[in-house]
């Protein structure tokens, strides 16, 4: 089964130039997990599945942790993260920065990162 988070909102400090550093901006992150949840489903109890709020604060916690130059070290952050937290055989985490001024109109620049437990 797949559990997944999309656009959690947060505004962080994360860029290549010192002042998206300094002065943050908004990103959105979904987060997928895939794990053996079939307990979860013929239990119905909580204590069987990945809980979505400690994967949303896990989120969150490492996005403050450090103030990354690159979306792709976050992305990789965060999968490797989630893989030692949650009972998870693989995650995928994309990252989002919209209203990046990349000399063309877009609107948004996304990185994807994807993780098993084979890869670590």
């Amino acid at each position: 089964m797949w559990i997944r988070l999309k656009n959690i909102q947060i505004y962080a400090y994360h860029g290549a130039h010192a002042h998206e550093r300094e002065h943050g901006a908004r990103f959105e992150i979904d987060v997928e997990l895939s794990a053996k949840l079939e307990d979860a489903a013929k239990s119905d109890e909580l204590s069987d599945t990945i809980d979505y709020v400690k994967l949303q604060q896990a989120v969150l916690s490492i996005s403050a942790a450090k103030r990354f130059h690159l979306l792709e070290s976050l992305s990789d952050a965060i999968a490797s993260e989630l893989l030692h937290q949650f009972p998870a055989d693989e995650v995928i985490v994309r990252i989002r920065k919209p209203g990046v001024s990349a000399g063309v109109v877009l609107d948004t620049v996304e990185v994807e990162c994807s993780k098993s437990r084979v890869d670590r």
